[in-house]
């Protein structure tokens, strides 16, 4: 008792606040000048990323996937990762059936109502020539990987020394970026409403899918498009379907337009609905099947009314924070469209909409690593991406791509 004034005055110093470093959820202002503005490209990267989740199915544009692994496609092993469209049997059939008719072995590995081994993830990846990555609901696939540590085993076989081809379209488009234009708040675009569809629940009309990016409808519905966080492989803002317009009535292109002032030293890789955008060492493609609908007129000008041919577009802001946007070349080097952004700001509201209302309920195992580190890029890293951007800097004005 004699000691309590002596305690009550302790208990109650005020204390000088502590410098903690400022908070991860506020907004930065990006830096004066870009990290030494445009590095090196990597030199054995594969990719093939389109605008649509069945676009790489065509038999038009599979056999530009398959080059891609130098192999016969008897000889190829495709993993398909359906996690985006929660491990859906008519899609992985729609996505993947060409490959299978051509001989190669498809292995789906499924992991949204299962918790496959470590053992088994990293068996199937490791066997993967190409991994196709499935459309759907960007979010939840990356959040689902992590969670599982397949993100980790994904690096390793992409980035790693045997350099297994990324292959997807809109969602499967988007993850291997540093993020991406995504309808992951679409309510229409959720598990449950998904799995429901399909008996498990009640008997819901199933819309067509993010992969397939509806058209516009009168009857517009409420949501908003989202920037995501992919995997961080590559720097870029990816915008499948960017000549469609999806379920709330709104063209993607124009909202694009709006989503990078928010993220002003992104570039923007806008890949339309019936487009892809292929990478192979230090040089790009654009590929597309011919007779399909797209946004490039004649001369060279954007038709939001698909009334040309497909193509890609990048955009980016100037100095002046004035949108720029030109059309992508048909090939050229990677050194002419990549750049490190500065800062990307995140939406901390609309990852925890997309986390609440779509959350990852599935089953996991104690074995599961639980590893969350964030690249730079605003996805998860190896560490060996840095190589992607050693060696000499290329001049800032040694972008001679068409306008």
């Amino acid at each position: 008792l004699l000691q309590l004034p002596l305690i009550l005055q302790l208990l109650f110093i005020q204390r000088p606040a502590s410098k903690l470093p400022p908070s991860t959820h506020s907004v930065t202002k990006p830096r004066n000048t870009m990290l030494h503005g445009i590095k090196k490209p990597p030199s054995n990267l594969r990719g093939a990323f389109a605008g649509c989740g069945t676009l790489l199915n065509h038999p038009d544009m599979g056999p530009h996937v398959l080059k891609l692994t130098g192999k016969d496609p008897k000889d190829v092993t495709l993993v398909y990762l359906g996690t985006a469209s929660y491990d859906l049997p008519e899609k992985r059939i729609n996505q993947t059936s060409w490959y299978s008719e051509q001989g190669c072995k498809v292995i789906a590995l499924d992991c949204v109502t299962v918790a496959p081994t470590t053992a088994h993830m990293s068996e199937c990846i490791d066997s993967a020539d190409i991994i196709l990555v499935s459309g759907g609901n960007t979010s939840f696939a990356i959040r689902r990987w992590k969670r599982l540590g397949m993100d980790r085993m994904i690096e390793e076989a992409c980035l790693g020394p045997r350099k297994v081809v990324m292959a997807g379209g809109s969602a499967g488009a988007i993850c291997w970026w540093s993020g991406g234009h995504s309808d992951s708040i679409d309510p229409d675009s959720y598990k449950e409403a998904k799995l429901s569809s399909h008996g498990t629940e009640t008997d819901i009309d199933d819309e067509k899918s993010s992969d397939e990016a509806p058209e516009e409808d009168t009857n517009s519905k409420e949501w908003d498009y989202i920037r995501v966080d992919g995997l961080g492989f590559i720097p870029g803002l990816c915008c499948p379907h960017h000549d469609r317009v999806q379920s709330n009535g709104i063209l993607r292109a124009t909202d694009f337009d709006t989503m990078l002032q928010r993220h002003p030293t992104e570039v923007g890789i806008c890949i339309d609905h019936n487009a892809a955008f292929f990478i192979e060492n230090n040089e790009f493609r654009v590929i597309y099947p011919e007779g399909l609908e797209g946004s490039l007129m004649e001369d060279g000008s954007f038709s939001g009314d698909r009334l040309g041919k497909p193509a890609v577009w990048i955009k980016e802001l100037d100095d002046e924070k004035t949108m720029t946007c030109r059309l992508c070349p048909d090939s050229g080097k990677l050194k002419q469209l990549l750049k490190m952004p500065v800062d990307i700001t995140q939406s901390i509201r609309n990852m925890k909409i997309a986390e609440k209302e779509n959350p990852d309920n599935g089953p996991m195992r104690k074995s599961y690593p639980g590893f969350r580190a964030k690249s730079f890029f605003g996805g998860n890293i190896v560490r060996d991406f840095v190589q992607f951007f050693e060696g000499e800097d290329f001049d800032e004005g040694d972008d001679d791509s068409e306008q």
